[in-house]
């Protein structure tokens, strides 16, 4: 094994043995977890603690550290989103809009049903009273899949995989219960806002958990086309509801029967029909005119979308950015493989080299993105380093204080308190961290990947205390407590 030395306080200390001092650690984890980790002090740029750190592993959500990282660099702090209606003014006479109006969506993740009654109450102060032609939606600044490659299917009908599309009203998510009529019900009550145009039903039983585990039954959810769902299997009783939060599958669908009711609803008549813009409808006997703005909405300045993104893990803000990007870099309808591409080519540009990663999003929800403890600290070592120009360590989660650190288990020692600075990344059966631990000997860098996490078959390790099983918290709190101490 190849060491390297250093001189310590009068004392020549290898590199490798030092880490090696660190795996009794791992005896913490349960059996079969996969670990890689790479410490480094933020100063001197030295290495303080490593294992398997060129492993490629899932990193989940830590994949938002290089969606903001690169957004930053290409978007820049005052980027917003714009979604705006336009037409020819020409054609407004008299409170009669005579042809197509359209409104250009462009992926605000934050744009919300209010936002759009909001614009149609322009127009209808502009004088548009009636619009004799259709009212086009206008979604080409993606294309491509609304989900990234690799997506776990099941996921796909709750909202934190809602889907990215450029088209995106209320986060493409609807809101919903199921409770119980009275203490004897044998089946959930279903409600849904009146006004969410979405077809949900219910055949949900309600049954004990002995009978739960004895039939093998959970609650389970069918997606239809047009945004049609049903929901079966059963639950257990419960005092109070039981939220569901359901992903719009069709966000086109789902938009159009928004503004059809909005349109009424603030008193503008359309003759025509609201409807998805054919980007391959062309009329050459018509000259092409430049349309009018008649009303624009502006999303919150990147910085504000981008502390959301990270310290609430929003996925929705993250593959939107992710896709804005490609299509900033290649001034082309932005999708998740120009996206990949760009954001490989921005970082190289900067000294940042992913080649080695497989990147499928922005937001670390598909199983085919790849990543090392090395990479990631390359690209904390360029964010540290930058911090002035970026600001994005100010989106990081704080242990004890906010975001997904506030309560998590990992760092919750009254010590740690406000001294872990950062970026979590969670799917079944991985635990990743990336940021920096403030200690009075200076920071430390660090990047720690746990997969093939199970904590079912978390057996006990005969160094713990008989009431302790392995856990990915211990291991963490041990680690944690290494770097600071």
């Amino acid at each position: 094994m190849l060491k390297t030395c250093l001189f310590i306080m009068g004392s020549v200390v290898c590199c490798n043995a030092i880490a090696e001092q660190w795996q009794d650690l791992q005896s913490l984890l349960p059996k079969g977890t996969q670990v890689s980790y790479l410490v480094v002090d933020a100063n001197t740029q030295k290495e303080v603690a490593s294992f398997q750190q060129e492993t490629l592993r899932t990193p989940a959500s830590v994949q938002k550290l290089l969606t903001a990282t690169t957004a930053k660099l290409t978007l820049g702090s005052d980027f917003k989103y714009q979604t705006v209606i336009e037409g020819d003014k020409k054609q407004l006479k008299q409170g009669i809009y005579k042809g197509d109006l359209s409104l250009r969506f462009m992926g605000d993740p934050t744009l919300t049903r209010q936002h759009i009654r909001k614009l149609l109450q322009d127009i209808k102060r502009l004088g548009v009273n009636k619009i004799e032609g259709d009212f086009l939606l206008d979604n080409s600044f993606f294309n491509g899949y609304q989900w990234s490659n690799g997506q776990a299917w099941n996921d796909l009908g709750v909202c934190y995989t809602s889907p990215s599309n450029a088209i995106i009203v209320n986060r493409n998510c609807v809101q919903g219960n199921l409770s119980l009529a009275s203490d004897d019900a044998e089946k959930a009550t279903l409600f849904i806002p009146a006004y969410e145009p979405v077809n949900i039903t219910s055949d949900v039983s309600v049954v004990t958990k002995k009978q739960r585990a004895e039939q093998f039954c959970d609650l389970e959810i069918t997606r239809d086309s047009h945004n049609k769902y049903h929901l079966w299997g059963c639950m257990v009783p419960r005092k109070r509801a039981f939220p569901l939060a359901f992903a719009v599958n069709d966000p086109n669908t789902y938009a159009q029967k928004i503004i059809e009711a909005e349109l009424k609803q603030v008193g503008i008549n359309l003759i025509g029909s609201v409807a998805i813009k054919d980007k391959n409808k062309a009329n050459e006997d018509i000259k092409p005119v430049v349309p009018s703005i008649f009303a624009s909405h502006q999303s919150d300045p990147l910085d504000t979308l981008l502390k959301r993104m990270m310290k609430r893990s929003d996925n929705l803000i993250a593959d939107s950015l992710f896709k804005t990007i490609g299509a900033h870099y290649y001034q082309q309808p932005g999708n998740f493989r120009n996206g990949a591409k760009a954001m490989k080519a921005i970082l190289k540009s900067n000294g940042v080299n992913l080649e080695n990663a497989y990147i499928a999003d922005g937001s670390g929800l598909s199983r085919h993105n790849l990543m090392s403890t090395e990479l990631f600290m390359s690209v904390m070592q360029f964010v540290y380093k930058q911090d002035k120009k970026l600001g994005l360590l100010k989106t990081f989660s704080i242990s004890g204080i906010d975001g997904t650190l506030k309560y998590h288990r990992g760092v919750n020692a009254p010590e740690l308190k406000g001294k872990v600075v950062a970026k979590t990344g969670s799917l079944k059966g991985v635990a990743n961290l990336a940021g920096i631990v403030k200690s009075d000997s200076g920071d430390k860098l660090f990047v720690l990947m746990t997969n093939g996490y199970n904590p079912v078959n978390s057996s006990v390790n005969a160094k713990l205390p008989r009431d302790k099983k392995a856990s990915i918290y211990l291991f963490e709190k041990a680690f944690f407590d290494r770097i600071y101490k």
